[in-house]
């Protein structure tokens, strides 16, 4: 499908970006009782993860290779990243996929792909300000142990964040596609979810995973969500170490974007509205 409208310019279609990205964050701040549900379930979640480690620690602390301070700095970082880098594109374009509404969508002159990232990074800017909220109240209970390595380590885990964000909107928009097919998300979705859970390194350091689990983590994308960008955060890797998984992350991402953008011509092509 084709939008009706003339292409507009490059001027023209940053001030579209940029009202976008303006009503979206107006529309997070607004819905106030949905964002304090989502915080409530993921730190219910957290919480959880954090008594079984606790119990883990009491039972067999002293056969870890990862004290316990810097495992709870780490689980308490990578909840904070993780809930700053949610987003809940999949679900918004999957609702409007079923009601046939992705058609005026698809017909407005700006880029779907990128407009759906600038919804996406309303997401993050929101929840990334909930969760700078949470890290000061983490660093009363931990200390230094939440704060970054040193300048090197805190100027690289920017870089690494804004590329985390880029591996996890393509992966995530990669998956929406799968919608256009099937016209059900639902079951699309909740894999890519579980993928997330187990290889991003949400509930655990990768390097704890057994063998055959961490190979598997090692070639998939999720894990430059998470744990790339705490592990550099923390400086458990530094120097050239760390440049090479912030290569690897870029890859990914443009990777995962480029490959999007190639299914979504492919899904459209066999595109059905329904109802229509």
């Amino acid at each position: 499908m084709r939008p009706l409208a003339r292409p507009l310019s490059f001027s023209e279609s940053f001030r579209g970006y940029l009202t976008y990205l303006n009503r979206a964050l107006k529309a997070n701040f607004a819905y106030k009782a949905s964002t304090l549900i989502g915080l409530f379930t993921a730190a219910l979640t957290y919480g959880v993860t954090v008594l079984v480690w606790n119990h883990v620690y009491s039972q067999n602390g002293s056969s870890l290779s990862l004290p316990r301070r810097e495992m709870f700095a780490y689980l308490a970082l990578a909840f904070c990243l993780n809930y700053a880098l949610s987003i809940n594109i999949d679900q918004r374009v999957g609702q409007r996929i079923r009601l046939g509404l992705i058609a005026t969508d698809l017909l407005k002159p700006l880029d779907f792909q990128l407009s759906q990232a600038v919804q996406a990074l309303s997401d993050s800017l929101f929840n990334g300000f909930v969760g700078l909220g949470i890290l000061a109240v983490v660093f009363y209970f931990l200390g230094g142990q939440v704060l970054p390595k040193g300048p090197q380590a805190l100027g690289l885990f920017i870089v690494s964040l804004f590329l985390a964000f880029l591996v996890q909107y393509s992966i995530v928009f990669l998956f929406i596609q799968g919608a256009f097919y099937t016209y059900s998300g639902y079951g699309i979705f909740a894999s890519r979810i579980s993928l997330h859970q187990t290889f991003s390194g949400l509930s655990a350091p990768l390097t704890l995973y057994p063998p055959v689990l961490l190979a598997v983590g090692r070639w998939l994308p999720f894990q430059h969500v998470i744990f790339t960008p705490v592990s550099i955060y923390l400086g458990r890797v530094e120097g050239a170490a760390a440049l090479q998984l912030l290569g690897e992350q870029a890859l990914w991402g443009i990777g995962l974007y480029a490959a999007g953008h190639f299914v979504m011509r492919k899904a459209l092509g066999q595109l059905e509205i329904q109802g229509g």
